[in-house]
Parts: structure tokens; sequence; C-alpha cells
């Protein structure tokens, strides 16, 4: 599929690059170097993202971060985007292109491009983005390496994830050839926080509950926190961590009330049960250890539907 894609970009004049919403490290980074990539070939090509503004705070350790413009495209490109939906606001400029790539790593993606290259043994999305750089004789430089390493870095948790392979290891060992500065990266990522970020994450920790002996830990922030603390998109991610941490917990959720919507959005973790299977019971999906999901309603609700599903695999 990558002489598909390869035959899409080179045809192309304009290509605009459509991260998933709420997008992540791995998929910001891997946006961002595909964008450097594809100027390396000469194309004029941007990130859309679904946010008026960049993440502060991921997107301030990439390279080629750039301003909200418009394109004109004659080729769109989907970045760690499971489905349609996740596009949010953007499926219209997706749709209206003539030609569209979808480039995910995801199992339950729904393959909604003309062209789709799903490889779902890759860790990131970072690892699919250097190969296709691979492939179409693109020399990387720091800049690009740099995006990469972020994205692989952030979705392996450090290298820590049963989803990193050898390969993701000789991946990085190559990015490191590019001199990038790896601890400044993690740092960034993993070791620095807002006030806001942590002032929120002692709510969530206050919220902590066990169920079923402690194989199903729990956390929750509510619309009204989310408010008073200022916390943004940003600041919520990562709170799946803790509750995955206990000894015990087989299963780790964390619910989350939307500040826009009567929706709850919900994060699954587990090193044992598939919990995109779970996720898609509530229209969500993702990988097999780690998947997520939106409930409509209340939090109280939303969680009483949710644990009731996960006391069904338990039991």
């Amino acid at each position: 599929m990558f002489t598909e894609i390869k035959a899409a970009i080179e045809k192309a004049d304009n290509i605009i690059i459509l991260p998933h919403k709420s997008a992540d490290a791995d998929c910001l980074g891997s946006a961002f170097a595909l964008k450097l990539i594809l100027k390396k070939l000469g194309k004029k090509a941007l990130v859309m993202l679904e946010e008026k503004e960049p993440f502060p705070h991921t997107c301030g350790i990439l390279n080629g971060v750039e301003e909200q413009v418009s394109l004109n495209a004659d080729l769109v490109i989907a970045v760690d985007c499971g489905d349609l939906e996740r596009l949010g606001e953007r499926i219209g400029v997706f749709k209206s292109c003539p030609e569209t790539v979808n480039i995910d790593h995801h199992p339950t993606n729904t393959m909604f491009a003309k062209y789709n290259f799903v490889d779902t043994n890759a860790a990131a999305t970072g690892e699919i983005i250097f190969h296709l750089a691979e492939f179409m004789n693109v020399a990387l430089d720091r800049d690009i390496a740099e995006n990469l390493y972020a994205a692989i870095v952030s979705d392996t948790g450090r290298f820590s994830y049963s989803n990193t392979t050898e390969n993701t290891h000789i991946i990085a060992a190559k990015l490191h050839g590019y001199k990038i500065n790896h601890t400044e990266i993690n740092e960034f990522l993993f070791e620095r926080n807002s006030l806001n970020k942590l002032m929120l994450v002692k709510a969530a920790l206050n919220s902590l509950q066990v169920y079923k002996e402690g194989k199903i830990a729990a956390v929750e922030v509510t619309r009204e926190q989310l408010l008073k603390l200022g916390a943004t998109e940003e600041d919520a991610s990562g709170l799946i961590s803790y509750p995955r941490s206990l000894e015990t917990a087989l299963i780790s959720v964390c619910f989350r009330e939307s500040t826009v919507s009567d929706t709850v959005k919900v994060s699954l973790r587990s090193n044992i049960y598939d919990v995109a299977q779970i996720a898609k019971q509530f229209g969500g999906g993702g990988h097999i250890r780690a998947s997520g999901c939106s409930i409509a309603g209340n939090l109280k609700d939303a969680k009483e539907k949710l644990l009731d599903a996960l006391f069904k695999v338990i039991e």
C-alpha cells in the first residue's frame, strides 16, 4: 500500500494532514513529521487541527508547528485516526477531497479512506511515518527525527508498554543518529506539568475507587472540577496512568465529563483483557490494551453502564 500512497503524494501539490481530535503526542509528532517530510518533497503541506490552537504542552517540543491556515488540498492524509468520527468537524474537509489516505496503527480502524495503511503491529503511528519516509527515499533531519521520537516514546510509555518491539528500538536507535535531544523530549513529555494539571491529578486521586477485590480501579473528574481549575484537554491526558499503577488492577478506567457536551469520555487500560472490545460496545475503539470511548449522558449513568460491562468481563 505504500506504493499507492507514494503515487498519491507525488501526484498532489497541496496536502492537508488531519490528526484525530484531542490529539496526543504520537498523533501530533507523526503529523508534524509527515508535514516536514512532504515539504522536503516540494509539496505544500499543513497540519489542520480540530482545536483552534495547537496543544501548548505537546506542541512546545515539536518542530514545524505553524499557525492554523487554510489550503485548497488535492490530497488529505488522516494520521493516527481510527474512524471518520475522530476527525470531528473536519470530516467535510476529508470527504470533499478527491484523494484520501489513512495512516494508522489501531486495530479498530474502519479503513475509511481511498488508500489505507494500517499496521497494527506498529507501536506508534510514528513508526509507520518513519518507514514511509524510508520508502520514499526522503532523508530525515534532526527536526523530523525529534518529532518521530516524541511520537514513539509517548505511545510506548518510554518503551515500557507491551506494544514495544525490536523494531521500535531499532527505529529509536536510528533517530538517535540525528543527534536528537532525547533528554529534553522525555522531560518535556513526562516530567513537566502545569499547576492546573497537578491539581487535576489530585482531584482524580481523591476519587479513586476499586471494584471486584481491586481487579478494577477507576478515577473520575467532573465538568465542575475541570472548569474550576481551568484545566485543558491536554491537562486531563494521562490521568489513566494512576489507577493503572494499582498493583491489583486488571482493568483501569478514567471517567471525564466533557466541558462542551453532555458526554463522558472514558479511557481504558489492561494488560490482560481486550479493552478495545469493551470500548466498541459504546462506539469507541483503539488498541487491545489501551482504548477509549464517549458515552452520552451524565457521569453517574455512564459509570453504571461502563462498570456493568467491566464486571461481566471480570466475572
